[in-house]
């Protein structure tokens, strides 16, 4: 239990700042009207005006959902619009018609100065219906990065938690899992896509301590007691069916528990990064749905 706390509030948290070629990250939540306040991370890259990226909402939680986001920036009058159009992946049971996307106008924003933001949005369905309003509360990484750091700093000299929970902690840090989707037992991550096929690259990102996995493609057994290590394991899937299933189960914890493999897939449009955390003999599951 205290691992997961950890872990989730090193996920809300740590990340790295990007403000080189025009890329920029800021995280922070949605406050909607009945003052729930939702996890929220949006990632900007700019070119002459333009705005493309993508946000992530409920960050490691239960319905964490990644989203493609499209805007215009206007350097003059200070301005930066934006919203939602499309879902990459998510972990919600509901279908694509059901998912509310934010529209909003950021107004005295200035890419590389505004380091806090606070604005109105509008929730729409897909066909432009409205669903849910509420605010926008965000800011840049150095802050979180230095709350990061003092919460790391006391972890390690604590000396109520193991040496075992102080090194897979500091291995998340270093692996930015901000950046990462956490795979969790009896979870189903679905991927949208639109590509005729998908790489699966499956690899240890962290210390090499043995980690081991099965990985079944509709039922069948594709890696079976598969040791991950640095070298990349990459398999193509041809994505034939409108749903392709993955179903990855740890077969040990290796040294330092749990199990933890990185998986990215990469469409050709998108690429996901993920990485398990997984107890011995659980499972996760990822599916691709063609759209």
């Amino acid at each position: 239990m205290l691992r997961i706390r950890l872990l989730f509030f090193m996920t809300f948290f740590v990340s790295s700042v990007v403000n080189t070629q025009n890329k920029f990250d800021y995280v922070g939540g949605v406050k909607l009207n009945d003052s729930l306040i939702i996890t929220y991370k949006v990632n900007f890259e700019e070119n002459k005006g333009q705005v493309k990226g993508y946000s992530i909402t409920d960050i490691g939680g239960e319905h964490e959902t990644r989203s493609n986001i499209f805007g215009e920036y206007n350097k003059d009058e200070k301005t930066l619009s934006f919203r939602e159009i499309g879902i990459v992946y998510t972990k919600s049971p509901i279908s694509q018609n059901d998912f509310c996307f934010l529209n909003t106008t950021l107004k005295n924003f200035v890419f590389g100065k505004t380091k806090k933001v606070r604005a109105n949005f509008i929730g729409l369905f897909s066909d432009n219906t409205e669903c849910i309003n509420g605010e926008l509360i965000l800011s840049t990484q150095e802050k979180a990065e230095q709350r990061v750091q003092k919460v790391v700093n006391k972890i390690n000299n604590s000396k109520k938690i193991t040496d075992s929970v102080k090194q897979k902690l500091n291995e998340f840090n270093l692996m930015n899992v901000l950046k990462m989707n956490i795979l969790k037992k009896d979870q189903t991550l679905s991927i949208f896509s639109k590509s005729s096929s998908i790489k699966l690259i499956v690899f240890d990102g962290g210390k090499l301590d043995g980690d081991e996995i099965n990985i079944m493609i509709n039922g069948e057994t594709i890696l079976n007691n598969y040791r991950a290590n640095k070298s990349e394991k990459i398999i193509v899937l041809e994505l034939k069916n409108k749903k392709t299933s993955i179903v990855i189960k740890a077969n040990n914890e290796g040294e330092i528990a749990p199990n933890t493999v990185v998986v990215k897939l990469d469409d050709g449009t998108n690429e996901i990064k993920a990485l398990s955390n997984l107890q011995t003999g659980e499972t996760t599951q990822i599916d691709i749905l063609r759209n």
